[in-house]
């Protein structure tokens, strides 16, 4: 099947190059160098095809703000100074699937999109194929600018064999921070109630260590004066909690030796370390104060009053009315323990997909046009050019403690994230250890053979990319 996939792509990409070459003669509105502050895109009109989906807010919004909100406001009128300043026309399309779309106007060498957003689990299969820009090799956007564009972390789903297909607008607030999962929710109520530390503490003063956790496990889980059980931690029963866990005692998926060796981190000494943790938490005396649930309802049981502690993505902090900010009066966020291995305070959080990519498609007229419109919109919001002001912002309207905003704006920075290819096999061979009866060591020794090839076909042409364009 994946044969008769790479093909079809082949053939679709092949189309498209015969339809681009037909239209050669096309005028192309000139323009001069951003550079040079006098750019005239002559009136043309720039086609955004954006999705909607459980992280984006939808047509009711402006970017991916929801309207009447401030952000939403400063997004509109963004929009509006970059059509003013740059003679052109910005039009919002919104898509059931933006991903999807975008491949159907390469195969029919139609100009359809300018420029799209969607998440890298729709667009990754997608961009290896061949259907999209490489940013990294265009002039009016600088693609690998880390504090505009994301993290190398946060972007490897969208690289591949020394290209970068897609970038994530960070700058503007909110959008790299939805991506990652592996953050641990806290009813800061049930805390105060019960007496007992806060896990913030704990990690303000760099004790939020495996041990704390434990004690914490052991001793949050209570009966509340409905006379209901209520748990003291809350995951998802599908192995989040071992996917979570693997490299917060250091190491990382892949490290690339100078001699272009590879080691594959799973099989480290210190991830294994982290997985026995896991499973003594699992099996040993905290077991019965663990609750297993849906992934998608970690937070829904937060909510509800079930747990003291929950493990959640990201995303189900404040994006929607269903989220931890909206129905919590009183809430933390801390991420997942470190292991006693790396240095207290070192923290990793994980993500399959990362949210808000905007690429651009091969059957644009011109893709440094619209890598330029891109550039423009995606300059920060004015009065939140800062990290300052962005945190002050958070504080003010979501979270209770500053503490809980500077961590939240600093999941997705490069020392903080790591990533699972969710399409092609890896995360579920973490997440399948929570299923399976065998001990970590007799897992990961089933999954050795499998595991390597997985990482031969899908991560090291990731990582060489990350190589090739950061270092």
């Amino acid at each position: 099947m994946k044969k008769i996939i790479a093909i079809l792509m082949c053939l679709v990409f092949t189309l498209t190059i015969m339809s681009c070459a037909a239209s050669e003669e096309e005028i192309i509105p000139e323009y001069n160098s951003r550079v040079s502050g006098d750019i005239d895109l002559l009136g043309k009109t720039f086609v955004y095809g954006m999705e909607q989906s459980y992280f984006f807010e939808g047509a009711d919004s402006t970017l991916g703000y929801i309207n009447t909100t401030e952000f939403a406001d400063l997004a509109a009128k963004r929009l509006d100074d970059v059509e003013n300043k740059l003679n052109c026309k910005i039009e919002i399309r919104y898509e059931s699937d933006a991903a999807q779309s975008a491949y159907y106007t390469v195969a029919t060498g139609e100009r359809t999109f300018d420029f799209i957003q969607d998440e890298s689990y729709s667009l990754t299969n997608y961009a290896i194929s061949g259907i999209f820009y490489d940013l990294s090799i265009l002039e009016n956007i600088n693609a690998t600018n880390e504090e505009k564009w994301g993290s190398r972390y946060l972007l490897s789903p969208m690289m591949w064999n020394g290209a970068l297909y897609g970038v994530v607008p960070v700058q503007h607030p909110l959008k790299a921070e939805n991506s990652p999962t592996g953050i641990i929710a806290v009813n800061e109520s049930m805390i105060r109630t019960l007496g007992l530390v806060d896990p913030r503490d704990y990690f303000e003063n760099d004790n939020w260590i495996y041990s704390t956790f434990t004690d914490c496990l052991l001793n949050y889980a209570h009966t509340n004066n409905s006379g209901d059980y209520v748990y003291s931690f809350i995951t998802s029963g599908d192995g989040w909690l071992y996917r979570t866990a693997s490299f917060s005692n250091g190491g990382e998926l892949v490290t690339i030796n100078d001699d272009g060796t590879y080691d594959m981190g799973l099989f480290s000494s210190n991830v294994l370390v982290a997985l026995e943790q896991v499973y003594e938490w699992m099996t040993g005396p905290t077991g019965n104060n663990i609750m297993y649930v849906g992934s998608t309802v970690t937070e829904d049981n937060l909510n509800d009053g079930n747990g003291v502690m929950a493990l959640i993505d990201a995303y189900q902090v404040l994006s929607g009315t269903s989220s931890v900010a909206y129905n919590l009066d009183d809430f933390g966020i801390v991420p997942f323990p470190s292991g006693p291995n790396v240095e207290p305070g070192t923290f990793k959080t994980s993500f399959e997909s990362a949210d808000f990519v905007v690429s651009i498609p091969i059957s644009v007229d011109d893709p440094e046009q619209s890598a330029l419109v891109l550039d423009y919109i995606y300059e920060p919001f004015e009065g939140y050019e800062t990290k300052e002001a962005v945190l002050d912002y958070l504080t003010r309207n979501y979270f209770h403690d500053d503490r809980d905003a500077e961590f939240f704006t600093s999941i997705t920075d490069k020392d903080h994230t790591f990533y699972f290819d969710f399409l092609h096999g890896i995360q579920g061979q973490i997440m399948g250890m929570h299923s399976n009866t065998k001990t970590p060591v007799e897992y990961l020794d089933s999954i050795r053979d499998q595991h390597s090839s997985l990482i031969e076909q899908y991560v090291l042409p990731v990582y060489k990319t990350i190589n090739e364009l950061y270092e």
